[in-house]
């Protein structure tokens, strides 16, 4: 019932003033100690704990729990480590059964996994013993204010020459795949390319959690379920009469539908990827997942396929300060990777590539 309070800084606070003046009036709580018991008591309204102040600062990104005793977060791009604990391990099992519930969700020793989405946009991932050792808990924050493209700018992810190169890219439809590792910011950049996309054209995007929140006029969201996985939901996407297919992520079959999807009549669709490295380095990932997955082809046959369906690779790291940066922008062509434009460190610094045979 009072899940809209979560994250909700303002409703946080009225609630804190109606705990403080029902302290107040029963008048049994140690004058040095109402402060914590208040907010002791509006951790357990609440349901999340000391996590409520992390998931109001704005500069974290993401909280992981490993146990009652183990709290971090994700600040500006860096991890840390957070001084707060969550008391017991049936604290830590408890506070990620009532996140679960919020999403609709049941966490329970037979079903101890939960991958789902809050009603604030945020992500979260919860498990449980006996699958994990300790209770753990990962939350996403939503970003409440999207990444502008003017903030990527000024922050040296990408600079005004190779936004207008993606730019045009996105205009000419060429098929597009964001790769990098976790936290790289992939889906920020697709979020940001497919805003580019003329409002004239239909998209269907299917996601594992939604993530993306375009606004388009023309848009279909799909989101996996136990029953429909992404593969199956690209097929279904392929009957609603769409311009464009983005696919939050690919990881499983949904791969094989996806370059199919591409390859016959879907030009200018987007996914992202984690990959260790761009160019060739993406095109052997999915490459690997397509015949893992069973694509009938031989792994040759399916880089070639590949290479001849994705044109653009976009490669995203991220340093060890937090830093967010395309890496490489890379066309591909049957035989060659030719590498637009290439990240100069942390110096925010964008050069052109070069030409390499493949």
């Amino acid at each position: 019932m009072l899940a809209h309070l979560v994250w909700d800084a303002d409703r946080l606070q009225q609630l804190e003033r109606a705990a403080q003046r029902v302290i107040e009036d029963e008048g049994w709580v140690n004058s040095n100690l109402v402060g914590v018991y208040r907010r002791s008591l509006l951790n357990r309204v609440t349901g999340l704990g000391p996590l409520d102040d992390l998931l109001l600062d704005e500069s974290v990104n993401d909280i992981m729990v490993n146990g009652a005793d183990a709290i971090f977060c994700d600040r500006n791009g860096v991890i840390e480590r957070v001084e707060q604990t969550l008391g017991v391990r049936e604290e830590v099992v408890l506070l990620a059964q009532r996140l679960a519930a919020r999403a609709g969700r049941t966490l329970t020793t037979q079903t101890p996994l939960c991958d789902a989405q809050l009603s604030d946009g945020s992500r979260i991932h919860c498990a449980i013993p006996p699958v994990a050792e300790e209770p753990a808990i990962t939350i996403r924050r939503r970003r409440y204010t999207p990444l502008s493209v003017q903030a990527c700018l000024e922050a040296g992810t990408f600079s005004e020459a190779v936004w207008r190169d993606l730019v045009a890219m996105v205009g000419d439809r060429l098929n597009i795949m964001v790769a990098g590792g976790a936290g790289t910011g992939k889906t920020s950049l697709l979020r940001l390319l497919a805003s580019e996309i003329p409002s004239s054209e239909r998209l269907v995007v299917i996601e594992d959690v939604r993530e993306l929140k375009l606004d388009h006029a023309n848009l279909v969201s799909l989101e996996t379920t136990s029953g429909y996985a992404a593969d199956e939901l690209v097929n279904h996407a392929l009957r609603m009469r769409p311009d464009r297919i983005l696919v939050g992520e690919v990881r499983g079959k949904e791969v094989l539908a996806l370059i199919e999807a591409m390859a016959t009549g879907h030009p200018g669709s987007l996914s992202t990827l984690h990959s260790r490295g761009g160019g060739l380095d993406t095109v052997h990932r999915l490459a690997r997942i397509a015949v893992r997955n069973g694509a009938g082809l031989s792994f040759g046959e399916m880089m070639e396929q590949i290479r001849d369906t994705v044109e653009v690779i976009v490669y995203m790291v991220r340093s060890a300060d937090g830093h967010r940066r395309i890496a490489a922008v890379d066309r591909l062509q049957p035989s060659s990777v030719n590498t637009l434009w290439k990240g100069e460190g942390a110096s925010g610094s964008f050069s052109a590539g070069e030409v390499k045979s493949c």
